[in-house]
């Protein structure tokens, strides 16, 4: 029959007590690992932690050249809101008439979106990219955004600019949109270390697109509520 290990609690007073003695002892050591381990797993624990559920996104339009609010004429084609779902390698979008505006999924890495034109559904391969990133400036500039300390980052590409506004709070593992670079997408969370934007002022010629995050919540998902088979039928 096997002895019952013993166990030993170990307080402050105990742990001072062995390091006034000066002993290198294996019991010593065993018991250093013992406390790097209880530093370490709680901060593990703390960095694998990622954001799965939904954001909600107010938007506002701007004249690029008279800052004149445009926000009604342009939500006729993109809406005034984003609902934004997000769960492991996917996310999907709807405006505030619960009107379907994009899909990406991880598994196939193609992203379905709304042709603002025609209102019909189109795909393409997420790995390509249609613009090329001239520039990614990490700034000294923060921003509270629900209560949220937001760090900045701007990323120029040869067509836009946009700027981002992120916490570490609400993170996603950045390896699972490792293929994702339509949008620059990869790019951002590659600055942003897996970081979802709180909020991200786009500039482009035609106009300047301000999302601002309004509120969020942790979700459940399946898989099933980002397949295109199942959301398009």
């Amino acid at each position: 029959m096997t002895n019952k290990p013993k166990i030993i609690n170990l307080d402050f007073i105990n742990i001072l007590a062995i390091r006034s003695l000066n002993i290198e002892s294996s019991y010593l050591k065993i018991m250093k690992y013992y406390l790097f381990l209880i530093i370490l797993i709680p901060q593990i624990a703390y960095a694998q932690k990622v954001f799965n559920g939904k954001i909600t996104y107010e938007y506002e339009f701007l004249d690029p050249s008279t800052r004149e609010d445009i926000t009604k004429e342009m939500a006729k084609s993109y809406g005034e809101k984003q609902y934004y779902f997000i769960s492991n390698n996917s996310y999907k979008s709807y405006d505030e008439n619960n009107n379907f505006r994009q899909l990406y999924n991880g598994s196939t890495n193609k992203y379905y979106f709304v042709n603002p034109s025609n209102n019909e559904i189109m795909v393409l391969d997420a790995s390509y990219s249609i613009s090329e990133v001239i520039s990614i400036t990490h700034s000294e500039e923060t921003k509270m955004i629900l209560g949220k300390l937001c760090k900045q980052v701007v990323i120029k590409t040869d067509q836009d600019k946009t700027t981002y506004f992120y916490n570490e709070d609400l993170r996603v593992d950045q390896s699972m949109f490792s293929g994702h670079l339509f949008g620059n997408w990869n790019t951002f969370l590659k600055a942003s270390n897996g970081a979802l934007p709180l909020e991200y002022i786009s500039e482009s010629e035609n106009y300047i697109w301000i999302s601002t995050a309004t509120a969020y919540e942790e979700t459940d998902f399946t898989s099933e509520d980002f397949d295109p088979m199942i959301l398009f039928k």
